[in-house]
C-alpha cells in the first residue's frame, strides 16, 4: 500500500494567502527601486558638494600661504588636499580631472590669482552635466 499525504482542508486558503503575500512583497520591491535611485542620486550630490567645499578650503589655505594670491591652475591645490590627491568623482570613483564632467569639479581664477570660481557638477537625465554649486572667493581688500 502506497502512502499518500492528506491534503489539508484549508489548502485553497493557504494558496491564496501565499499568493497575496507574494503580490505585496513584489509591489513593495517595485515601489522601493525608484526611492533607492532617488536616495542614491542625493548621496552623490552631497558627495560632490562636499568635494567642492574641500577644494574651496584648499584654495583659501593656498592663498594664506602665498600672500593672498589664489592659484591659477587647479593642480596647484593638490598638495593642500587630503592625502595630496584630487577629490574622487562619486560616479566613477576616479580622481577629479577638473573638466566639468558629471561628478567632477572645475576651478578657475578669472583675474589671474585675485579670485577664484569653483563649480561642482552633477548629472542630468541622459548623463549630461548640471551645475550643482558655484563657490567664489576673492582677495581681501585691506
Amino acid at each position: 500500500m502506497k502512502f499518500q499525504p492528506a491534503i489539508p482542508k484549508n489548502y485553497p486558503d493557504l494558496v491564496l494567502a501565499i499568493g497575496a503575500a507574494s503580490i505585496i512583497v513584489v509591489c513593495l520591491f517595485l515601489l522601493g527601486i525608484p526611492a533607492f535611485h532617488y536616495l542614491q542620486g542625493r548621496a552623490y550630490e552631497a558627495a560632490i558638494r562636499g568635494n567642492a567645499a574641500t577644494l574651496q578650503l584648499a584654495a583659501e589655505t593656498y592663498a594664506s600661504a602665498n600672500l593672498g594670491q589664489y592659484p591659477k591652475d587647479p593642480h596647484d591645490l593638490i598638495k593642500y588636499l587630503p592625502q595630496n590627491e584630487p577629490p574622487l568623482n562619486p560616479f566613477t570613483g576616479q580622481a577629479s580631472l577638473f573638466r566639468g564632467q558629471p561628478g567632477d569639479l572645475t576651478y578657475r581664477s578669472p583675474t589671474n590669482g585675485q579670485d577664484y570660481v569653483i563649480e561642482a557638477w552633477g548629472k542630468e537625465k541622459g548623463d549630461q552635466p548640471r551645475r550643482l554649486l558655484l563657490l567664489k572667493g576673492h582677495q581681501s581688500r585691506l
